[in-house]
């Protein structure tokens, strides 16, 4: 009890720190991230992350991108609930089960620039292979999807960004539509699950960090709510093709930066 009343206490002293601007900027920045996956069911991490690494270093911009997605993945898992195929999520899962640690021991010992370059690199990467059309569906699925577990898991754990092999793995075997969604919400929910225990036991996960996770919950549900409210109206293409250009854009800046 000590030791979690500590904790509380460090995280409170931190959130009284938070400069208000920076905080402002990251909850619109949160809200745009959830405000896209609540309309597509992907793309959380692929906006938030090369934006946040304008505001924070990459070692705080990763874990509070995943921190703050945790209500959202908790929402969007029950919502979807009832068209998740379990089969097909653990094998992603037993995948990045592999490639989750190698990518946080990346995060956690890599200089800021080589890491703010890297999600530079993969943010654009991210939004051009997204781009692709499917190709042939893979014959032997269930030996394969494992190896886009481990890819996605390797770029969720050093970036935040863990989408696109599994997205295009799902688009490549022509999973319906309403499946797809399904079963990458809930395998993103479980991926970040234990990307966060492995940034814990990395040591990322300071007081600070936390803090700013708490600190992005308004952006988020703003963003939640609106997503789901035009879901119906808005079309999820033309969307999709916003948020990938915002994405190529923040992506050539955290570049610039580095």
């Amino acid at each position: 009890m000590d030791g979690v009343r500590l904790t509380w206490l460090g995280v409170s002293a931190a959130a009284a720190e938070l400069a208000p601007l920076r905080v402002a900027v990251m909850n619109l920045i949160i809200g745009a991230a959830a405000f896209v996956s609540s309309l597509t069911g992907f793309g959380y991490a692929l906006v938030a992350s090369p934006c946040m690494v304008l505001l924070f270093p990459p070692r705080t911009a990763v874990p509070v991108t995943m921190l703050s997605w945790v209500p959202l993945a908790a929402a969007l898992t029950w919502e979807a609930r009832r068209q998740m195929e379990w089969g097909r999520i653990g094998r992603w899962m037993l995948g990045a089960a592999v490639g989750i640690p190698l990518g946080v021991y990346g995060l956690a010992t890599a200089s800021e620039g080589i890491m703010r370059a890297a999600i530079g690199a993969a943010s654009l990467l991210a939004a051009g292979t997204l781009w692709l059309k499917p190709s042939r569906p893979f014959r032997r699925e269930g030996l394969l999807a494992p190896l886009a577990g481990a890819m996605s898991g390797l770029m969720g754990g050093a970036t935040g960004m863990s989408g696109p092999p599994v997205i295009l793995f799902g688009l490549n075997q022509g999973w319906q539509v309403a499946a797809l969604r399904a079963n990458l919400i809930g395998y993103f929910a479980a991926k970040n699950l234990l990307s966060l225990a492995f940034l814990a036991e990395f040591g990322v996960l300071a007081p600070g960090t936390v803090a700013l996770g708490l600190a992005a919950l308004p952006g988020m549900a703003v963003g939640y709510w609106a997503g789901m409210r035009l879901r119906e109206r808005v079309s999820a293409r033309r969307f999709r093709a916003l948020a990938l250009g915002l994405v190529a854009a923040a992506a050539l800046l955290a570049l610039l930066r580095h």
